[in-house]
C-alpha cells in the first residue's frame, strides 16, 4: 500500500472518530454528574421510636466555598435502607439541578419505616449570582420545584411539608 492510500484510509477513518469524540465532548458538558462527599447517618429508629410531629422534615441550600451544601434532615425511608444504602445523583443542565436520592442497591422493602437524621452533599460547578430551579426527587416523594440565586450569602431552609408533593 502506497503512502497516499495510507494516508486516505486514515482520513476516512481517524476524522469521523474525532468528530463524534469532539460532538460527546461538547454534549457531555452540560449533563455531568455534580455531587461529592455525600454522607448520611443511616436509620434512626423505627417509626415506634418517634412521632411524625417531632421534628421538620428539611431540605437545607447554602453556599459554602464556591459550592452548594444541600442537607436533608428527618427523611422517612423503610427500614431497608440497613441493608439497601443511600445514594445521591446529581445533574446540572442549565438553569436546572436535578438532586436525586436513593436507594443504593435494589431489594425488598422491610415492614417498618425509620428516619434518617441527615443526608448531606456538596454541588459543585454552579455559578455565582445566578437563580436555579431544584427539582428534589427522593425515596419518599418527589417534591414540588424550588428556584434561589446561588450566592455567598445563601442560607435557604425550606420545610418540605410546605411544599407540595408531586402526583399526589
Amino acid at each position: 500500500m502506497d503512502r497516499t492510500c495510507r494516508i486516505d484510509l486514515m482520513k476516512k477513518t481517524i476524522l469521523p472518530i474525532l468528530f463524534a469524540l469532539a460532538v460527546l465532548a461538547g454534549c457531555s458538558k452540560s449533563n455531568v454528574e455534580h455531587s461529592k462527599d455525600f454522607t448520611h447517618t443511616g436509620c434512626g429508629g423505627t417509626r415506634a421510636d418517634y412521632s411524625d410531629d417531632d421534628e421538620p422534615s428539611l431540605v437545607i441550600l447554602q453556599y459554602e466555598d464556591g459550592n452548594l451544601r444541600v442537607t436533608r434532615t428527618n427523611a422517612t425511608v423503610n427500614c431497608s435502607v440497613n441493608e439497601r444504602g443511600l445514594t445521591c445523583w446529581v445533574q446540572v443542565d442549565g438553569d436546572v439541578i436535578q438532586y436525586v436520592m436513593n436507594y443504593e442497591k435494589d431489594g425488598p422493602d422491610a415492614k417498618c419505616m425509620c428516619k434518617v437524621k441527615n443526608m448531606t452533599s456538596l454541588v459543585t460547578g454552579l455559578k455565582e449570582g445566578k437563580r436555579y430551579t431544584f427539582k428534589y426527587r427522593g425515596m419518599d416523594s418527589d417534591f414540588a420545584d424550588y428556584s434561589f440565586t446561588f450566592d455567598k450569602g445563601l442560607h435557604q431552609i425550606i420545610e418540605l411539608d410546605s411544599l407540595d408533593p408531586l402526583g399526589e
